[in-house]
């Protein structure tokens, strides 16, 4: 009883993976067999092209993805170019170049300092 279990539970699994078709398929028959009759019955076209899986997160992952890079790009960006905007903050703020570079520093340290918080 046991080993009928198994097969059917191999059948099932098989018809889920693509390798045997699901109306086909029995305790008896071996999955290979199956295979080969498929090809043989199909559809030529069908058997020519094989079929894409569909996405499964339906095409989310590359928003997620393209969302990412924007953010390191936008916040790698502004830490890395900073020290291109010290002499107007320094004119704009009244302040020396050593207060400026204080923010910039408390900046990257703030950033690279959050990345081992999780």
């Amino acid at each position: 009883m046991p080993a009928e279990v198994s097969n059917a539970e191999t059948a099932q699994v098989e018809s889920r993976n693509g390798s045997a078709n699901a109306n086909n398929t029995t305790a008896s028959q071996p999955a290979q067999a199956n295979d080969s009759n498929r090809l043989e019955v199909g559809n030529e076209a069908e058997a020519e092209s094989p079929s894409v899986p569909a996405v499964p997160d339906g095409g989310w992952g590359w928003v997620v993805v393209i969302g990412s890079f924007m953010i390191h790009v936008i916040a790698d960006g502004i830490a890395y170019s900073f020290g291109v905007f010290v002499e107007d903050f320094v004119d704009y703020f009244e302040c020396s170049k050593s207060e400026v570079g204080g923010l910039g520093s408390l900046m990257l340290g703030v950033t690279w300092g959050s990345g081992n918080v999780t």
